[in-house]
């Protein structure tokens, strides 16, 4: 109930403890325990990174449990449990690539199991929190966070809890719990939860009259619209709506053809604001950043990560800034945050995050006009993104809307639908689509009727 990853482990550790004494002594157990235990089991497999460590969402640190994975091999006989236990070496793939957890909130996403000749711990891995804030005073304001990692390193990192203690001169406790410290939006520089100090009545474990900040205002309302996973393609579509602020933060996630992430963020409210994007990274990006403008490109390179977003010199800001990273209690070290930055009522950032082994990509955007064919204003957008260069160039054209009714006129296209990636390679013809289910899709100029997906 607190949704800590790595408290979930320890709990789920207890009480793998009792069901192999039981086992041990021929007692029997209720079978509601062993299916509690199975879920617990199954939620532990996927979190896992691929190099065999669990991201510390919320309160806790960051380490791996692979031991209770084969517990659950040994206890119930899943071939899956010990194919992640042993890092593809042996036992069989789970059976899904990507799965999303309802009462948590969390969705999981791989670019597989180490399967067709790839690295089990090379896969391409994203956690995305898109749930409660968690029970027991654990939970971190960090709705549609998340972590991402690939090629055997984390890249996008949760920087964790580092402490319990807010005593000092910096209030350590409070900054790693708020929203400015997890890879989210933050709206005028505010937590997504109210978070204020009070007074100690009674003496505890802290002292009488000493202050603890305490949560003192509701959780944001979360709402997962969209849960898409097919081969070499997933979608996430996330909305969080704060009460600390008029602002409604929509976050939708693609996963371009097994290779790269497209980051979608939008922003309305009726009044203006301050919008920071902020992207945490790993302990060893640190002085290891370069900025790089392009082509109308502007592209943050770090090592096997590029972030890039359109240069808009009138409409947005960059910068990196120092921060921290806890993988363990009471000990932090220094990791950079990359911030994008935007003013006004409403905002979007549209943020490709390209893991790379070897070489860096150049990666080229551009945004393009969409028209309603019904002539309405266009609740929508539309972008491209070109990797590469020459004949081995690739184009994809991604488009999304808050509504798939009308018929959405963008580059050479016509769209129904709500969501839609495109990919053409150097010679323009087109490779692969994704799209919505019932979405229809159209070239301007061609005789056909279009693709039904």
């Amino acid at each position: 109930c607190e949704l800590s990853t790595d408290y979930h482990q320890l709990v789920l550790k207890n009480y793998l403890c009792v069901r192999r004494l039981a086992k041990l002594n021929a007692i029997a157990v209720p079978a509601a325990m062993d299916e509690g235990l199975v879920k617990a089991l199954e939620f532990s497999m996927y979190v896992h990174k691929p190099d065999g460590v669990v991201p510390t969402l919320s309160d806790g640190d960051a380490r791996g449990f692979l031991d209770l994975l084969m517990q659950g091999y040994e206890l119930y006989g899943r071939e899956d449990m010990l194919y992640v236990a042993t890092q593809g070496q042996r036992g069989a793939p789970p059976a899904k690539r990507s799965v999303h957890f309802s009462a948590s909130g969390y969705s999981i996403i791989r670019s597989g199991w180490g399967e067709n000749g790839n690295s089990f711990n090379d896969e391409q891995y994203l956690i995305l929190d898109c749930g409660p804030l968690g029970a027991g005073n654990h939970g971190h304001f960090d709705c549609l966070s998340f972590e991402l990692a690939a090629y055997g390193r984390s890249l996008v990192v949760d920087p964790g809890r580092y402490t319990y203690s807010e005593s000092g001169d910096i209030n350590w406790r409070v900054k790693f719990r708020g929203t400015a410290y997890h890879n989210t939006v933050v709206v005028d520089g505010k937590n997504q939860t109210r978070y204020e100090p009070r007074a100690i009545k009674d003496a505890s474990r802290h002292a009488k009259g000493s202050v603890r900040h305490k949560v003192t205002g509701p959780a944001p309302q979360h709402e997962l619209r969209a849960f898409a996973s097919r081969e070499r393609f997933d979608f996430l579509h996330g909305i969080a709506r704060s009460h600390e602020y008029d602002a409604v933060h929509q976050r939708r996630l693609f996963f371009a053809f097994g290779e790269y992430w497209i980051c979608c963020d939008t922003l309305t409210s009726p009044s203006p604001h301050r919008y920071d994007l902020l992207f945490h990274l790993a302990e060893h990006a640190q002085d290891r950043i370069s900025i790089k403008r392009d082509r109308g490109t502007l592209s943050v390179c770090s090592p096997n990560l590029v972030i890039a977003q359109e240069d808009r010199y009138d409409a947005m800001e960059l910068g990196v800034e120092p921060g921290f990273v806890s993988y363990r209690y009471g000990v932090k070290q220094p990791a950079p945050i990359v911030r994008f930055n935007q003013n006004g009522a409403d905002a979007k950032f549209q943020t490709v995050l390209y893991p790379y082994r070897d070489q860096a990509p150049n990666i080229l955007m551009r945004e393009l006009a969409v028209g309603a064919e019904d002539g309405s204003n266009a609740d929508a957008c539309a972008f491209f993104i070109t990797v590469g260069s020459g004949e081995r160039s690739k184009t994809d054209y991604c488009f999304y809307s808050n509504g798939q009714a009308r018929q959405w006129r963008f580059g050479p296209y016509l769209f129904s639908g709500s969501y839609l990636l495109l990919r053409k390679d150097a010679y323009g013809e087109i490779v692969a689509v994704h799209a919505n289910p019932g979405a229809h899709l159209s070239e301007l100029g061609q005789s056909s009727n279009g693709w039904d997906r």
